[in-house]
């Protein structure tokens, strides 16, 4: 992936260069290690448990105070921004959101508050900092399956060769349309712009077939009952399945990745304090304690991927994959996920 353009306007890339090469950061960054409070947006669950016993827990003893508001829900978001009264501080965000609603729902990043070493410099945008990196990965229940499982995204969208029902994510942004058109044989470096009438054709095959869900923890439930026999699924939320008691495995044939990145509300009230909550969670103990406990990769370079076999069974990687990394536009993202959307729901309810 290329640096993002809109990082040159918030420090130049030798400036960052310099700064990710070196691990140094400025003294304003320790400066916001002061007392106070700060309050973060995310996701919750197991993620935001990982976050609790180890970034906030670490940022406690220096006399910082995190609370949590969760989901973060950007209908809420845009709400306390338009206001002028937000009391959000950092919010937990897609890179394309970041990207795209920057400098208007986001505050631009003084990246010489920020400790960048081990950071992937394209992963970073004017207002977003990566915090993990996971891939949309096929997952399908082994017992339903047996010695003949589905082993790609055309087999997932095949519903006369592999019977069963199907789990999506309702939402465009969740790779519905990525993964059919990957499964309809469309190279990976000719994904975008997407093609939304060969996408639809698509995913129509399996339309008789398929459940849609809205939350992860929905996503969760449907594995673990054997409500769906394969899933478009977020690793984090098989994995879950998968310690409760189900039999499943994931198809690494064209895992399409996509990272999570922190943001800075605009006009947040705790700015200073934010830059110590985001240099906590992409520091290195809580990272590792991301990846030992969660099938995440980290943002951070120096730490290592877990050693767990159970997690690793969930992370997908160029490895795994034998070079098939599909790699998401988020720039095309930035552009479009609301005419994607707009698509995307008038086909779900067509």
């Amino acid at each position: 992936m290329r640096l993002n353009r809109r990082l040159g306007t918030a420090v130049t890339l030798a400036g960052l260069v310099a700064l990710t090469a070196t691990g140094c950061f400025g003294q304003s960054a320790n400066s916001a290690s002061g007392t106070g409070s700060v309050v973060f947006a995310n996701t919750g669950g197991a993620l935001a448990s990982v976050f609790k016993q180890n970034a906030y827990a670490d940022l406690a003893a220096k006399g910082i105070t995190v609370s949590e508001e969760s989901p973060n829900n950007e209908a809420k978001l845009i709400a306390m921004v338009q206001g002028g009264k937000p009391t959000w501080d950092v919010f937990y965000s897609s890179p394309y959101r970041a990207i795209g609603k920057c400098g208007t729902l986001f505050e631009k990043i003084d990246y010489h508050k920020v400790d960048t070493s081990g950071l992937d410099k394209s992963q970073m945008s004017e207002c977003g900092i990566p915090v993990l990196n996971s891939y949309f990965v096929l997952v399908y229940n082994k017992d339903k399956y047996g010695a003949n499982p589905p082993k790609s995204w055309a087999d997932f969208y095949d519903p006369a060769k592999f019977p069963g029902t199907r789990g999506i994510m309702n939402y465009a942004k969740d790779a519905g349309m990525e993964t059919a058109l990957l499964g309809s044989g469309v190279p990976a470096d000719k994904l975008y712009p997407l093609d939304y009438g060969k996408a639809f054709a698509t995913l129509g095959k399996i339309r008789n077939n398929v459940r849609f869900f809205d939350t992860g923890a929905q996503q969760t439930q449907a594995l673990q009952s054997g409500e769906v026999d394969m899933m478009l699924s977020w690793p984090g939320r098989a994995y879950d399945a998968v310690r409760s008691g189900a039999h499943l495995a994931a198809v690494y044939d064209q895992p399409l990745k996509y990272y999570d990145v922190l943001t800075i509300v605009k006009g947040s009230p705790h700015q200073e304090q934010a830059y110590a909550l985001i240099n906590a969670l992409i520091g290195k103990k809580n990272q590792q304690a991301i990846v030992d406990r969660l099938p995440y990769g980290p943002a951070n370079s120096q730490v290592p991927k877990s050693t767990d076999p159970a997690v690793d069974a969930f992370v997908a990687d160029n490895t795994k994959a034998n070079g098939t990394v599909v790699v998401r536009d988020n720039e095309w993202w930035s552009k479009n996920l609301d005419d994607a959307t707009a698509r995307w729901t008038k086909w779900v309810n067509g």
